[in-house]
């Protein structure tokens, strides 16, 4: 593989309101796609560096059956070369790769139970592999990594748990849930708190006058506390959740809500807030989206004007005007005694392809006919917004943002937020750049830019997708595969970028 390096300093395009320009120091690899190579995953680890994960297909002698041979390739924040290692790993579909800290886990989970766990140290680059099975008629739908620990959330024969699996010692717990009904539950979601070492799993029980969810806190493997919050607004009825604990011990439950017309699915018209102390919810906040500023920006001004004539209309009746999203909350970001919510808009797409078939008519012959299917075609993401509440959930500043975003085939988060002393970061990739937006802890945009991912004497020819991500301190990662054409004509290539932001 060739190896190209390319190292700047970039003053980009910066808004009017910005006091101050941002510099953006950008450290760029390119790494030639070869055809036997496939680059499955880039992955930050810290201070450490960064892991590159491809698969050979030159390079798959002598192995075990149903596996791959892996190369797992660390890179320092410089992006150099560090040492690479190789593994073997199951060539099934159902695999998740997740970095927590400075290490590496690869899981691959089967409906008969059994799984394989590949651990890598990053410091020490490492492999361990553990397999085991924990049970028949297992369906996984989230995997987690907290302290030593690898989560796995799903259902089995029809009914929760929780299987904690440690990665250094292949030990494993089983933690069964109490449900009222197979049919009358839903995993709403399962997501880990760094800071406080614990893991959050939410579960939603349908009862005759709505739904109440349920919180279970994990740590160290085992489940250490649960929570439950009923009902607490007519026609409001939960569709996602989320835990952030606070510095004082509460939790703060952040999520979306629906009315009885999209209740039982994602869909939702608003966000809500809720405080739980010592077991009990002390403030329920809920917050129509269109009372966030700017938050159909995204829009046509034709469309935006439309919408505030019918949201008057409704007010002048009393009445409360909605639209429905699909919209994925961010943790809660604690500063200074108050709190940031912030929300990524997104909705599925779908195309009409075209089937044909050859059939046979009763006198033997053939003949064509073409029918037409609605197909997924993925996620496509709208906006973005950022709010600030207080310590008794009252809205303060909000503000919202279009993004620029391609499509993703499974909801996901894309923004990479990072708190700075007078200013909230939020970065997001989009076709051929980076965007970068500054915000005061005020709801005022300070800044805005775009970092671009080829040099202007190169022509970027097709785009497969950039991922970032916060790395370490105000510097994020960025990585994916580009097609361009330079003067060594087109190419295609894995592009690895180090992206740090000083003010």
């Amino acid at each position: 593989m060739r190896l190209t390096k390319l190292g700047f300093l970039m003053t980009l395009i910066a808004s009017p309101l910005c006091m101050e320009a941002e510099s953006l120091d950008v450290k760029r690899i390119e790494i030639d796609k070869e055809r036997s190579v496939d680059f499955l995953s880039c992955d930050a680890i810290g201070k450490q560096g960064l892991i590159l994960t491809t698969k050979d297909d030159d390079n798959q002698k002598n192995i075990q059956k149903g596996h791959n041979r892996l190369t797992f390739t660390k890179y320092d924040t410089l992006l150099n070369k560090v040492t690479s290692v190789d593994a073997e790993f199951s060539r099934k579909d159902n695999i998740d790769q997740i970095t927590k800290g400075n290490d590496l886990y690869r899981l691959s989970m089967e409906k008969n139970g059994e799984f394989e766990l590949l651990f890598i140290d990053g410091e020490k680059m490492k492999p361990i592999l553990s397999t085991g099975d924990i049970g028949k008629r297992i369906v996984i739908s989230y995997n987690q990594v907290m302290g030593d620990y690898v989560y796995m959330a799903g259902t089995q024969k029809g009914l929760p748990f929780v299987y904690a699996l440690n990665a250094k010692t292949g030990a494993g717990k089983m933690t069964n849930l109490t449900v009222p009904s197979k049919k009358k539950f839903s995993i709403m979601s399962f997501e880990t708190d760094d800071n406080q070492n614990e893991a959050h799993l939410f579960i939603k029980e349908k009862q005759d006058k709505g739904y109440v969810m349920k919180l279970y806190v994990f740590a160290d493997g085992d489940l250490k506390n649960e929570m439950t919050m009923a009902p607490d607004a007519e026609d409001k009825y939960p569709a996602t959740a989320f835990a952030s604990k606070m510095s004082d011990g509460s939790y703060i439950i952040s999520g979306t809500y629906s009315d009885k017309d999209t209740k039982g699915t994602v869909r939702s018209i608003g966000v809500f807030l809720k405080k739980v102390e010592n077991g009990k919810t002390s403030y329920s906040t809920y917050i129509n989206y269109l009372d966030l500023k700017n938050f159909t920006s995204y829009m046509t001004e034709r469309r935006q004007k439309k919408i505030e004539k019918k949201k008057a209309r409704k007010e002048e009746k009393g009445d409360e005007y909605t639209i429905n999203y699909n919209m994925l909350p961010y943790k809660i970001i604690e500063e200074n005694g108050k709190y940031l919510l912030v929300g990524e808009a997104y909705y599925p797409t779908y195309i009409t392809v075209p089937v044909t078939q050859v059939k046979t008519n009763a006198q033997g012959g053939t003949y064509t006919t073409t029918t037409y299917k609605r197909e997924f075609d993925g996620y496509f993401y709208t906006h973005y917004f950022v709010m600030e509440f207080d310590k008794n959930g009252k809205m303060g500043w909000s503000n919202s943002a279009p993004l620029e975003v391609l499509k993703s085939w499974v909801p996901r988060r894309h923004l990479s937020i990072n708190k700075k002393a007078q200013a909230l970061e939020v970065f997001y990739p989009s076709f051929g750049h980076m965007n970068h937006v500054s915000y005061s802890y005020g709801g005022e945009e300070l800044l805005k830019e775009e970092v671009t991912y080829v040099e202007d004497d190169v022509k970027l020819k097709r785009y497969s997708g950039l991922d970032t991500e916060y790395w370490y301190d105000n510097t994020f990662l960025s990585s994916g595969l580009l097609k361009i054409k330079d003067d060594d004509g087109k190419r295609r290539i894995f592009s690895i970028n180090r992206i740090k932001c000083d003010r």
